[in-house]
């Protein structure tokens, strides 16, 4: 439990820490509509939050097979924990949103009529007579394509065409962020759906995380076992990442007929993998019992 919890309590501090700074980052390199636009800590700290917790359940599982901890008794306090720390630090950054500071863009970069932006072969030419605003008209140039006219930014407080910057991150390590990001938004859209369909997905996406701990004592090298384990976290994420698509929610819904409320399908999925892998952690282990007792 000790272990459990000032690991995440670590993971979610740099997490949140890094997030929050990359964020900053894009605000210096991206032309807002809304400069003064709020959310931004409370955006990395929700995008903190699955983060953490995949990484904490991840490590406590290998070490809860590294000390010899009873399966049964490391499964259920690690699956008590995830699903306890993620609704208190929900619940927790719902009511602190009012104390998130808001981030202002650069003086450097306020609009004014003329101003041009230019960045890896990219022009952005401001048109608006505002100085204080750059949502207004723009032309964008682009390498080898037709100038683009953009009398505003597209959508309501959304961001315009970000200036192009390589920042050298490896595709695996992007497209890992990018799934965190999405389980982030996965997690913002069940909340707004009420408590309940929030529990419902957490607690079978933690259920069927901690049914993987087998894997952390299928051989004699821990961190062999500890790669094993993220391959199959790293797994578990894209599966969710697939389970919020439309072809799969459309698949699943045909398949179920409708006897399931949409909001529950998911869940479903992961209780029943999560429940298929600890019938056959057990019968496994009822198994080896058997024969170490006939010999």
């Amino acid at each position: 439990m000790l272990f459990f919890s000032v690991t995440f309590i670590i993971f979610f501090a740099l997490f949140s820490f890094f997030r929050f700074l990359a964020s900053w980052i894009e605000s210096v390199r991206i032309i807002s509509q809304d400069p003064e636009h709020g959310g931004v800590l409370l955006a990395a700290v929700k995008m903190a939050l699955p983060a953490a917790l995949f990484f904490t359940i991840l490590l406590s599982l290998s070490y809860s097979v590294r000390r010899k901890i009873p399966a049964v008794f490391s499964i259920l306090i690690v699956f008590v924990f995830a699903g306890v720390f993620s609704f208190c630090f929900y619940l927790g950054i719902e009511r602190v949103h009012v104390y998130d500071p808001s981030l202002e863009i650069p003086e450097s970069l306020s609009g004014k009529t003329g101003l041009i932006l230019s960045r890896l072969e990219t022009d952005i030419i401001l048109l608006s007579n505002d100085g204080n605003k750059t949502g207004g008209p723009r032309v964008i140039s682009f390498p080898e394509r037709p100038l683009l006219y953009q009398e505003t930014v597209p959508g309501p407080s959304s961001s315009a065409v970000a200036l192009p910057l390589d920042t050298g991150t490896p595709w695996f390590i992007r497209s890992i962020i990018m799934d965190f990001a999405l389980v982030t938004r996965e997690f913002d859209v069940r909340r707004a759906q009420g408590w309940l369909p929030f529990l419902f997905y957490t607690a079978s996406l933690f259920f069927l995380l901690v049914s993987l701990r087998f894997l952390f004592a299928s051989s004699n090298w821990p961190m062999a076992n500890l790669f094993l384990g993220a391959l199959a976290f790293r797994l578990i994420l894209s599966l969710a990442i697939f389970l919020r698509t439309w072809e799969a929610g459309n698949f699943l819904n045909t398949f179920v007929n409708n006897r399931l409320p949409g909001y529950l399908i998911s869940p479903a999925v992961f209780g029943i993998l999560g429940a298929l892998i600890i019938l056959y952690t057990f019968l496994t282990f009822m198994a080896r019992r058997i024969r170490r007792d006939d010999v």
